[in-house]
């Protein structure tokens, strides 16, 4: 150690190994400002200040910054930040909207015009002759008699259908009145009578 060697051309300068000094002196419980007055003279360093106070002044000299100027530096950061925003906003504006926007043209239809067409109303179908669409709901005996001429007997079972047609007319005789429903002409007419009893319809119907 150059301190202990009595190098003392290899120390720092006398504040900074005055200060070292001055310390380890404490460190030791001696009388710090002796010990440092005697390094002082031993070392032919003549110099008065007080090692504390100019490292302190040192360090404040250079840490001392005028507050204006970091006034100054503050207004300047927050004028810079603000235009760039606006200008960033003013440019992306600028991009999102044309300069020139072309109106859009109306569409037309290249199709002709064409005039709903009217709805076309059925006319009723014409049947000619007579016809007879019987359909079995019980069990039951028919006779028929088509223009003047008697057909088979008919033992309609339910479910089972029959038809019976004629130029003129049919004459029917039904063994249970209420076991069949009758279709003449396309027109419902259902049951024609009460179930067990027997009856004799013609068709066309008598006006």
């Amino acid at each position: 150690m150059a301190l202990e060697e009595d190098n003392y051309h290899l120390l720092p300068a006398t504040v900074y190994a005055a200060g070292f000094v001055k310390r380890y002196s404490r460190l030791l419980g001696l009388d710090e400002n002796e010990i440092v007055q005697e390094f002082k003279r031993a070392s032919g360093r003549s110099e008065t200040w007080d090692d504390d106070e100019f490292v302190s002044n040192r360090v404040r000299d250079k840490i001392n910054v005028p507050v204006k100027n970091i006034i100054a530096g503050l207004l300047f950061l927050a004028i810079v930040i603000w235009m760039g925003s606006y200008l960033v906003d003013f440019m992306l504006h600028r991009e999102g909207t044309p300069d020139n926007p072309r109106p859009t043209p109306p569409i037309t239809s290249n199709e002709p015009n064409v005039e709903p067409e009217e709805p076309q109303t059925e006319e009723p179908q014409i049947v000619e002759g007579v016809n007879l669409r019987i359909t079995g709901v019980e069990l039951c005996w028919i006779r028929a008699t088509v223009d003047g001429e008697l057909i088979p007997d008919t033992m309609l079972q339910p479910g089972q259908v029959k038809e019976i047609k004629a130029n003129e007319s049919i004459q029917l005789h039904l063994g249970n009145a209420g076991g069949v429903r009758i279709e003449y002409n396309g027109k419902d007419m259902g049951t024609p009578g009460e179930r067990g009893k027997t009856i004799r319809l013609t068709y066309p119907p008598p006006e």
